[in-house]
């Protein structure tokens, strides 16, 4: 069962207001521009940003290829000193290849003159959509990169800026249920939709009349986003059958990303993602858990399990409310500007007692804010071991309005660490805790020796990686257990004091 809040659920770790400027153009032809400005761009960023020194003279075959796939008449002979564009095994034209590997402005250009020169000799490649030629040249570009660096095409890029940033539609989830219904899973408090009486369980029929039983999912998102302000009629089936026509007005929308539960005298905290919102939401969601339960409360619970990741400056601004004065994390690139240490620079505003719950799918943002919580002694981790995400992407704005999202640096946690591929190992082991009723001070020194040698790999091999992730193997479920283990440990004070001291 798929589902979406008017925005897709990907996300990079990445830094804030690093996009090249991108120029004014006409929608009508924003999917037209041509695959050498697009590349042209995308080998600049890479040369000047990538957290490795590319080689760009073996990235320039790889990517011809994946720009001329569909005329296999193409194809691209590698010499010392210059590249050579044939069409049926004779030559088109001839470039002498920059005498810099990784001078990525000068291959670039190089591939751009290349590129002109083919599509001049290929019908095949005259008659195709530029958007899927510029996918075919930067998808294999990227795969000569890193598994985290990708090429997100304007449609993914703009749904991606909405998971970010947010922009206009009307607050609802939506999700296919298994007989292809189009059903509203939730709608967000305060928005058009909540005020406009719209339900969850409602299911979609049409959108400003259109009829969307046929559509796709991703069709009806994008029907229902639209300007801030814009006028929006939603036509839902009630569970009564009958069929109710909402008029109402689009706003900006940022995706709820932080929700509270209350658990007996346990906060429960829901973090999903990390977007432009992310801080004040959790900061709301702690102020309703002390409004309710308040003097009794034992502690809170941070669940980011399958916590994709988000924004970079999130991340750090999430720590803080838990962490007081001293290091979050750093990270460490090529770019002189990669090269920075993120250290707390507020008074922390949550005092109680902090279990954070992680499985194989917590990656990104959610990695840095659970590996500084570990390593500062501020929370227990529980769970299985995380992804293994621990480098950030900068994205790069693209002139066909896609977007680049190109690794830079790599993340460090307090301790000096780095959890890449190798993932945040949690302080107690569910796959190793049967039940609530085993969790015990020898359960937890069990882990703790492991933990510290998990925290003593600075370079690990990947044979090395891989036996240390079998020490906790990574799960991608979310079982109701987990809670249930964290919410021991916190009304145990001496054995969560016992748990957070590496």
């Amino acid at each position: 069962m798929a589902a979406l809040l008017a925005a897709s659920l990907v996300a990079s770790c990445e830094p804030t207001g690093d996009s090249a400027p991108v120029s004014a153009r006409n929608p009508a032809t924003a999917a037209d521009v041509s695959v050498e400005r697009v590349v042209l761009q995308a080998y600049r960023a890479i040369g000047d940003r990538h957290l490795n020194e590319p080689d760009f003279r073996r990235m320039t075959q790889e990517t011809y290829k994946g720009f001329a796939s569909a005329d296999p008449t193409l194809s691209l002979q590698a010499g010392d000193r210059a590249f050579t564009l044939l069409r049926e095994g004779r030559q088109v034209v001839s470039r002498p290849t920059p005498a810099d590997p990784t001078d990525g402005r000068a291959w670039g250009g190089m591939l751009a003159e290349l590129f002109a020169a083919s599509i001049d000799a290929s019908p095949v490649l005259q008659q195709a959509d530029r958007s899927s030629l510029i996918k075919g040249a930067m998808v294999a570009t990227t795969k000569q990169l890193d598994r985290n660096s990708r090429y997100a095409d304007p449609d993914e890029a703009k749904d991606n800026r909405f998971q970010r940033d947010g922009g206009g539609g009307i607050g609802i989830t939506v999700e296919r249920t298994d007989d292809k219904r189009i059903v509203i899973r939730a709608v967000q408090d305060g928005s058009p939709a909540a005020k406009g009486g719209v339900q969850a369980g409602d299911q979609i029929v049409a959108v400003d009349g259109d009829i969307m039983l046929d559509k796709t999912l991703g069709d009806v998102v994008h029907k229902l986003r639209g300007s801030v302000g814009q006028p929006v009629t939603l036509t839902v089936l009630r569970s009564d059958n009958r069929e109710i026509a909402i008029e109402m007005r689009r706003s900006r929308i940022i995706p709820t990303t932080a929700t509270y539960e209350r658990k007996d005298n346990v906060a429960l905290i829901h973090l999903t993602g990390f977007n432009s919102a992310t801080t004040d939401q959790l900061s709301h969601a702690l102020d309703r858990a002390r409004t309710e339960i308040g003097r009794e409360l034992q502690g809170i619970i941070l669940d980011m399990r399958s916590n994709r990741g988000g924004l970079l400056d999130q991340a750090q601004s999430v720590a803080e409310v838990f962490i007081g004065d001293g290091v979050i994390f750093s990270t460490q690139g090529r770019h002189p500007d990669s090269q920075r240490t993120y250290r707390s620079g507020s008074r922390r505003t949550a005092e109680a007692p902090l279990v954070v719950l992680v499985n194989g799918n917590s990656a990104s943002a959610a990695e840095i804010v659970a590996a500084a919580l570990q390593d500062r002694g501020r929370a227990a981790i529980v769970g299985t071991t995380s992804y293994g995400k621990g480098t950030v992407q900068t994205v790069i704005r693209l002139p066909n309005e896609g977007e680049l999202i190109l690794t830079w640096s790599r993340l460090l946690a307090p301790s000096g660490y780095t959890w890449n591929e190798q993932g945040v190992m949690p302080n107690i082991c569910t796959a190793k805790v049967g039940d609530v009723a085993q969790l015990a001070p020898a359960s937890v020194d069990a882990n703790k020796a492991l933990l510290q040698r998990w925290h003593a790999e600075r370079n690990p091999s990947h044979e090395e990686i891989a036996n240390l992730r079998r020490i906790c193997p990574p799960g991608e479920e979310s079982p109701e257990r987990d809670v249930d283990i964290a919410a021991r440990l916190l009304r145990d004070p001496a054995l969560y004091a016992h748990a957070v001291r590496t």
